[in-house]
């Protein structure tokens, strides 16, 4: 049970904010015409809840009471009707959003951030955490510090970065760029252009279907899987490292048919080119 908690009428989608210096954030979207605030923790009646509007802040004070020099943590869990903006910060706990959120703004120091249906234009931010995302049907944009980041799918214009971490994008029906120091990068599905570029990671484009492929990597290798019998454009640059490729060439594309064109650089990887 939680320790307080608040109730309001929010007939309409509402755009909720959420600050947390120390504690979790779940945030859930559906079918409702209240919205909820539940919040557990010591500090938690030092938590400011507020509705102007539509607009509904939770926000916890920034210099809650400690106890032996240890902040104290306050839990979250808000629940919104569908739809809903969401706006989050944490400075180390996990944020969760379930359900379809519109338009998105998240950011932790250390914790991770999950969020299953990102429906209007989007932005996540991690320093150490990890990023998780089901459905991105509008523009996204993703930092990491160290981070793994997983899109499971995109249908809109997608942009990754991260420093150290690892990037998986399940289903590419839309552009995504993906930027990554040392972390491998994996495109299990692309149906669009795809550029991914990695300082010393390994680079994997499963199945590629159409459109323009980027794979740029300092040392690490380059594998790339395109459908069979799909025309493909290459240009393959690499200073020390293999070219293999199994493709058999589906000969140059009629008007309006797919087609992929490959640009692959590496400076000490080999690069690895098979059909599906």
């Amino acid at each position: 049970m939680p320790d307080l908690e608040h109730v309001v009428d929010t007939p309409q989608p509402v755009h909720l904010y959420v600050e947390v210096p120390a504690g979790s954030v779940r945030v859930h979207l559906t079918d409702t015409t209240t919205s909820r605030v539940e919040l557990s923790g010591r500090d938690a009646e030092q938590v400011s809840v507020t509705l102007e509007g539509d607009d509904l802040a939770v926000v916890a004070p920034k210099h809650a009471s400690r106890l032996l020099g240890r902040q104290h943590e306050v839990d979250v869990v808000v629940t919104v009707p569908e739809a809903s903006d969401v706006a989050g910060r944490t400075g180390s706990g996990d944020i969760t959003v379930t359900g379809e959120a519109g338009r998105v703004a998240l950011r932790s120091g250390s914790g991770d951030v999950l969020v299953e249906v990102v429906g209007g234009e989007g932005r996540v931010e991690t320093g150490s955490g990890a990023v998780r995302v089901g459905q991105v049907r509008d523009e996204l944009a993703v930092k990491c510090g160290s981070g793994d980041v997983v899109l499971d799918l995109v249908e809109a214009a997608t942009v990754v970065s991260t420093g150290s971490g690892d990037v998986v994008v399940a289903r590419a029906a839309a552009t995504v760029a993906v930027k990554t120091g040392s972390g491998d990068i994996r495109v299990v599905d692309a149906l669009d252009d795809v550029r991914t570029t990695t300082g010393s990671g390994d680079l994997e484009l499963v199945t590629v279907h159409r459109g323009r492929v980027g794979a740029k990597t300092a040392s690490g290798d380059v594998r790339v899987g395109v459908v069979a019998g799909v025309p493909v454009f290459t240009d393959i640059q690499t200073v020390s490292g293999r070219i293999s490729s199994g493709l058999q060439g589906g000969g140059r594309p009629t008007e309006g048919q797919d087609h992929v064109e490959l640009r692959a650089t590496t400076v000490s990887g080999d690069v690895v080119l098979t059909e599906r």
